[in-house]
């Protein structure tokens, strides 16, 4: 059975593209304002039998135990905090635009079997894995996903995969492609200002010409089995998706970074040069939404260890924060984004390129020598999101070491 000819959905309605039968009459009353751009879903579809993570792991234990420590696992308002937070408050003030232009990818099955109640576990498994393995091909570019669905069938890279009585198997070539991951690793906002580009960063990038897809990087995978009514493969991919992985699958330093000192002509302040590369990310540095950015946190001590001078990143947003800062219509920023109508700023380091930063340290009275120590750091939200949406620092807070550096100034 294929599941919509499209298998998308049009991006002022929230009825599948293709010729279904529509129930009117029930409007949602959250969406009662913009009553006159809502046609309500199709009916539920009790044919669209979709099984959750727990269903697959009787035969495919290490992949979805993997997949379970995955962002995807973690996509869905319940269980990603800031994106369920920012996304209700999206809807309110957006009348429900932001539904479809955000749910679809974060929330998989509902917008599959319209579960939006989720009364069924799967519904609440955000980047689902009935969801994924769903995807037949690509579908109309203006699905959301613009993907082709076929749930009779869950594909995946095996040409010949081994039959099972619980479910049609097929192989699908485009669930190798770097296009599969860029249904959602890409998109705009009401306004047509661009969120996100992971994918177009990385079709822009040597990468792509050389053949490197995402999956090369953040699925490589080794020996073992699929499942374990199958046969030992010297290729099973990882389902985890950890930046970590991705990094450890690249040959050589994924980034580059170090320091070099100066001499100012006063003598009452040390000159410090901080060199970034991205030399080995598929993509930006960062990528991603604009919460995503990576950060230089320097500090000069003495030889005693006694901190001379520090560094605060987030009063220094064009010389210490790499990511993008979007503005509203009124040029008020960082704006959120569904408000955002413009860049402001876009410092991402792009894929083979370099980024030279510099700090003039002031000494005071403290005497050389003197020791730099130098991070960056990879963090997933802002200060300000953080407590403007009453969000745990512990979790959200988070800065994650990609690099470090030091240098010993006579």
């Amino acid at each position: 059975m294929t599941l919509l000819p499209s298998a998308g959905y049009h991006s002022r309605i929230l009825r599948p593209t293709g010729a279904v039968s529509v129930l009117l009459g029930f409007v949602l009353f959250v969406l009662a304002p913009a009553a006159a751009a809502y046609t309500p879903p199709p009916l539920f579809r009790n044919t669209a039998n979709v099984q959750p993570a727990e269903v697959c792991k009787n035969c495919h234990l290490d992949i979805t135990e993997q997949w379970e420590r995955s962002s995807h696992a973690q996509a869905d308002r319940s269980k990603n905090v800031l994106f369920g937070r920012m996304y209700l408050n999206s809807l309110k003030h957006t009348r429900g635009k932001t539904m479809l232009a955000c749910g679809p990818c974060h929330e998989t099955v509902p917008f599959v079997n319209q579960d939006f109640n989720t009364l069924r576990d799967v519904s609440t498994e955000g980047v689902a894995c009935a969801y994924c393995h769903a995807i037949e091909g690509p579908g109309e570019s203006y699905g959301i996903p613009p993907f082709t669905l076929d749930l009779a069938h869950y594909f995946g890279t095996i040409r010949t995969p081994v039959f099972t009585n619980s479910h049609g198997s097929a192989y699908s070539p485009y669930i190798k492609t770097s296009e599969y991951c860029g249904g959602c690793h890409a998109y705009k906002n009401q306004y047509g200002v661009r969120i996100s580009d992971t994918y177009g960063e990385w079709k822009r990038s040597k990468y792509a010409k050389q053949g490197v897809t995402c999956q090369t990087c953040h699925m490589p995978g080794g020996p073992g089995r699929n499942s374990y009514l199958g046969p030992a493969r010297p290729r099973v991919a990882d389902h985890s998706f950890s930046p970590e992985l991705a990094e450890s699958a690249r040959p050589g330093k994924a980034v580059g970074f170090t320091l070099r000192a100066e001499k100012v002509r006063s003598g009452d302040s040390l000159r410090v040069l901080a060199f970034v590369s991205n030399t080995g990310w598929g993509h930006s540095l960062p990528t991603g939404n604009d919460q995503k950015v990576v950060l230089i946190r320097i500090r000069v001590l003495t030889q005693a260890g006694g901190i001379v001078w520090e560094n605060d990143p987030f009063t220094e947003w064009n010389t210490s924060i790499f990511g993008v800062i979007l503005a509203d219509e009124l040029g008020a920023w960082p704006a959120e984004t569904w408000t955002a109508t413009s860049v402001l700023s876009d410092r991402r380091i792009k894929a083979g390129q370099s980024a030279i930063v510099r700090y003039d340290a002031p000494l005071g009275d403290k005497k050389g020598p003197y020791k730099v120590e130098a991070q960056l750091l990879f963090r997933g939200a802002r200060p300000n999101t953080i407590e403007a949406y009453n969000l745990s620092d512990d979790v959200y807070g988070v800065e994650r070491v990609l690099a470090e550096a030091s240098l010993q100034v006579p």
